[in-house]
């Protein structure tokens, strides 16, 4: 297995072709992306990248992602840790959280986190843990896994890929119950600030 150092002696020889890389032709483009993934592969296959930059700085974020894949995470940071010092680019470890309004597509499904329900679920014995109910109106039981995969795309649209993972306990994919609207509930868009909310009470039971 190549060492992060194999990797980022490759992509300073080869920066330069993906400043611009959304300039040049899609073949080229699709070649150039392989190729950095396949060096990407020689550290650790279940790791990731995305391009992307401001173009009023004229630099480019590099982001190493594990998908959302927590056993791969120590892996993203050693990568990212060992970058050098780059004067066009900005190397970020996981996906950050968009700006601006969310909407996932999905399977050919979009969703949007301010029509997604979410019944927070609360343990007397861990006040510091988020757990929650994502409810859906036209959830089905033998396509959960769709559900999920959406939930965790707009939870890392929303908060970040690490935040999606490490700041949510137990998450629950589940039909809108019929009652709903005598449920304690909030929409899928506040659940940063329902996390904080959480976290905070946490550590003020825990100060006294």
């Amino acid at each position: 297995m190549h060492t992060p150092e194999h990797f980022w002696n490759w992509f300073l020889k080869h920066q330069s072709r993906y400043l611009t890389l959304g300039e040049i032709k899609p073949e080229l483009r699709d070649a150039a992306v392989d190729e950095m993934q396949f060096e990407l592969n020689k550290f650790c296959d279940q790791i990731f990248f995305e391009i992307g930059g401001d173009e009023g700085d004229h630099r480019g974020a590099l982001i190493i992602s594990a998908a959302g894949d927590p056993d791969f995470f120590p892996q993203v940071r050693e990568l990212v840790a060992a970058a050098p010092s780059m004067e066009d680019w900005e190397v970020i470890a996981f996906k950050p959280a968009q700006l601006g309004p969310v909407v996932i597509n999905y399977e050919d499904q979009s969703f949007d986190p301010q029509e997604v329900i979410v019944i927070p679920l609360l343990h007397d014995g861990y006040p510091d843990s988020v757990g929650i109910q994502v409810c859906f109106d036209d959830f089905k039981e033998e396509i959960e896994e769709h559900y999920m995969g959406a939930t965790f795309l707009m939870l890392e649209a929303l908060i970040g890929e690490e935040a999606a993972i490490n700041d949510i306990e137990y998450l629950e994919i589940c039909k809108v119950p019929e009652d709903i609207d005598n449920i304690e509930h909030l929409m899928l868009s506040e659940i940063e600030d329902h996390i904080i909310e959480i976290k905070t009470e946490g550590l003020d039971e825990d100060a006294h």
